[in-house]
C-alpha cells in the first residue's frame, strides 16, 4: 500500500503529477494514461469499467439516469452521487 507523506514548501511538479486515470477503451481494453494528459479524453463515452451490482439488504442504491445530453443512460452507484453530480453533468 502507498504511503501518503506530507511535503512542506511544495513539490515543484505540476498538479497532479504522479496521479494516473484509468479507464477502457471502446474495444473493451483497459488503459491507464498520466492526470495531466485525461484532459483530452471524452471519458463520458467510456464504459463502466465494472457493473453495479445490487442485492438484498444494500444500504445504497445503484440504478441508471437518462442523460438527454449523451442520449443514453448514465450509469450510478447510490443515490449520493446521483444527486450530487447528475444534475451538473453537461456531456
Amino acid at each position: 500500500m502507498t504511503e501518503l507523506r506530507l511535503m512542506r514548501g511544495g513539490t515543484g511538479a505540476p498538479p497532479g503529477d504522479g496521479f494516473e486515470v484509468g479507464y477502457l477503451t471502446e474495444d473493451g481494453a483497459h488503459a491507464r494514461v498520466p492526470l495531466a494528459d485525461a484532459r483530452g479524453l471524452r471519458l463520458e463515452s467510456a464504459s463502466p469499467a465494472r457493473s453495479f451490482t445490487s442485492y438484498k439488504g444494500q444500504r445504497h442504491f445503484p440504478g441508471r439516469w437518462w442523460s438527454a445530453t449523451e442520449e443514453r443512460h448514465v450509469g450510478y452507484e447510490s443515490w449520493l452521487e446521483r444527486d450530487h453530480l447528475l444534475p451538473d453533468v453537461v456531456a
